[in-house]
């Protein structure tokens, strides 16, 4: 006797499809509560002038070598504060707030700490930030103080965008 009930399965039939999601806003806006709320954060960033931001060590770690690094160490892997040197308090919690939203202000105001910041921290997605935004500020008063941030900061192509900037807009004399 045959079972009426079962689902004839066609040949033609895929075995799997794997299903994506096109936008990770959900997770991020999740990331973000859990912060808010200070839900499951294990660690403190204190910096210089012992200001506190609390974090969760994989999301962190997930977006920065810097982090990975630090929280991969057997040192310092179980220990819930750690001081970040050089770095201003405010830069740090853009930088902390970037990560947990994939957005950032740059402004003229806050460009040279944030330069610095992902020097230390290696945030690659926030230096390209900086460098577009210098560049997009290039003018004969400022380019070569642009010039010489980008140097120091190792903005390569900034640095040569910079450089044809000056020579484009001043004429040598001797």
């Amino acid at each position: 006797m045959q079972n009426t009930n079962q689902i004839p399965v066609s040949r033609k039939c895929k075995p799997a499809k794997t299903y994506k999601k096109s936008s990770f806003d959900d997770i991020y806006k999740g990331f973000q509560t859990l912060l808010k709320g200070e839900f499951f954060c294990d660690i403190k960033l204190k910096t210089d002038n012992q200001k506190i931001i609390t974090a969760h060590k994989v999301v962190l770690s997930a977006a920065s070598p810097y982090f990975h690094a630090i929280f991969t160490n057997r040192a310092e892997r179980n220990h819930d504060l750690v001081a970040i040197r050089n770095v201003d308090y405010t830069a740090l919690q853009l930088l902390v707030n970037y990560i947990y939203s994939g957005q950032i202000v740059v402004t003229k105001e806050n460009v040279q700490n944030l330069l610095t910041a992902v020097d230390i921290l290696e945030v690659q997605d926030v230096k390209e930030a900086c460098c577009d935004f210098l560049q997009s500020q290039l003018c004969p008063t400022n380019c070569i103080g642009i010039n010489a941030l980008a140097d120091l900061h190792g903005c390569t192509e900034l640095r040569n965008i910079s450089e044809l900037y000056i020579l484009q807009h001043f004429s040598y004399k001797i």
